[in-house]
């Protein structure tokens, strides 16, 4: 289970044995370093794509098919979120700082400290390669709480993969962190079975925690794997959504409230060919002449667009293939995916219209908006869900009151007046859901909060605090 090698790495082109071993070797030594070189080291990774930009621009263009201005603005998301942790742990706000004064038996004091969970195994992302990959948030958060990580490159993305791991890799290492600190294995398959890798990192004794962002059948499938092991551990794994909008009628009670936000919604849907986690998939409309106008100005707007080119030709056959089962005709393409959207009434709204759908499409469901907190009801846990509606109608304002309990219960970011696509990388965010969406619903992905993933508290009780480094 050889890896391919890079010049100048160390553990970034061994078998995964090796990588996870190096890692666990590497937890404590780097663990036991200050917020402040661990800053020092992620500022030096964002620094570091930061000057291979347009190289790394150019090959995640020619290898994902998205566009040149998209990716260029992930790259600044990307190197803003290293920097943005990185700030965050020096200014020790990851920690709990929990202390009870003398409240022990015996009146010793009782506080916590925060320490690393250990080697993190990390899931590069397809439709993110940046955010999401080798250099993502998963990565970041890991580094930032103190913890190793061995990521598996994505294989949609191989050369981008290597490159990303080669730039990251001279960062670490010139930084002055432990041998393992970082560590990459390509994407191939072992024995044929493109999953066996996957499995086999998770199922490592020496990884303590999983950053996953993808499928619900492969965050499963990774799930039960750590479940499986004589020590489980935690999988993050953030797995689809759906991401439900409710229209209301206020807002879009005249012409231009319709044409506001059919266009708005449109481009939200087929903006990188709808391959993204927080893409709108179902738009409930009322049903009423108003909420009908709506549904086919934005399915035109969606229809209008050329078929796009998709990350991989397994991800456009599954478009087409979805495309088929809805309209029962699909389009004749390879690797781009048709924008479409399929309009149906509540009573229809069952099976394949409920699935997630990855690729530039939406369901457009007619119903009567007393109706949409029972529809809400209905849905599995969500990643978001958003409500469109007139600020200044009173009726507007008592409907989403009433549906703002069932979003609240079933997403883990509600938007308002908005679409749910591109997810701020503030301290306030929370990406995460409930069952499906994720499969830890208490956390997140995003934001700084998603340190706190991969570090445990630990109560000291009486301990002199001058013996705790």
């Amino acid at each position: 289970m050889r890896r391919r090698g890079y010049p100048g790495l160390v553990t970034y082109h061994t078998t995964l044995d090796q990588a996870a071993q190096a890692a666990a070797s590497a937890a404590s030594p780097y663990g036991s370093w200050s917020a402040e070189r661990r800053r020092d080291l992620l500022h030096a990774c964002a620094d570091a794509l930061e000057a291979a930009r347009a190289e790394l621009v150019e090959l995640a263009g020619q290898e994902s098919g998205l566009t040149e201005a998209r990716l260029a603005g992930e790259v600044t998301r990307t190197t803003g979120q290293l920097r943005l942790y990185g700030d965050h742990v020096a200014a020790g706000r990851h920690l709990s700082r929990r202390s009870s004064p003398g409240a022990a038996l015996g009146g010793a004091d009782v506080y916590t400290v925060d320490v690393p969970l250990g080697p993190v195994a990390v899931f590069a992302a397809s439709n993110f390669p940046f955010a999401f990959g080798v250099p993502g948030g998963d990565t970041a958060s890991a580094l930032a709480a103190g913890c190793p990580v061995v990521v598996k490159g994505h294989p949609a993305q191989p050369r981008l993969s290597r490159r990303i791991a080669e730039i990251l890799g001279t960062a670490v290492a010139g930084a002055g962190a432990p041998n393992g600190t970082f560590g990459f294995l390509d994407a191939e398959s072992t024995d044929g079975d493109p999953n066996r890798l996957s499995i086999e990192l998770v199922q490592h004794p020496a990884i303590k925690a999983v950053g996953f962002t993808g499928s619900f059948g492969g965050g499963r499938a990774l799930m039960d794997a750590a479940a499986a092991r004589p020590e489980p551990i935690p999988v993050y794994a953030e797995m689809g959504s759906v991401n439900p909008v409710f229209v209301l009628p206020g807002a879009i009670a005249d012409e231009a409230g319709r044409k506001k936000w059919a266009e708005t919604l449109a481009g939200a849907v087929t903006g990188s060919a709808g391959q993204l986690c927080t893409k709108p998939g179902v738009v409930f409309v009322p049903e009423t002449a108003e909420g009908e106008a709506l549904g086919d100005l934005t399915g035109v707007l969606i229809a209008d667009n050329a078929a796009i080119p998709m990350l991989t030709d397994g991800m456009a056959a599954a478009h087409r293939h979805w495309q088929e089962r809805i309209t029962g005709a699909g389009a004749d393409q390879e690797r781009a995916g048709k924008p479409f959207a399929a309009q149906i009434s509540a009573k229809d709204f069952a099976g394949d219209y409920r699935e997630e759908h990855f690729g530039p499409a939406a369901v457009i469901v007619r119903a009567d908006p007393a109706e949409y907190p029972a529809l809400a009801d209905s849905l599995e846990g969500q990643l978001t869900a958003t409500i469109i509606a007139d600020d200044a109608s009173d009726a507007d304002r008592e409907a989403a009151r009433a549906l703002l309990p069932a979003l609240v219960a079933k997403a883990g970011r509600v938007v308002w007046n908005g679409v749910p696509t591109g997810v701020a990388v503030v301290e306030a965010m929370q990406h995460g859901g409930p069952w499906p969406a994720t499969s830890a619903s208490w956390s997140t992905s995003v934001g700084t909060e998603a340190i706190r993933r991969f570090i445990r508290p630990v109560a000291l009780q009486g301990v002199p605090v001058d013996l705790v480094g």
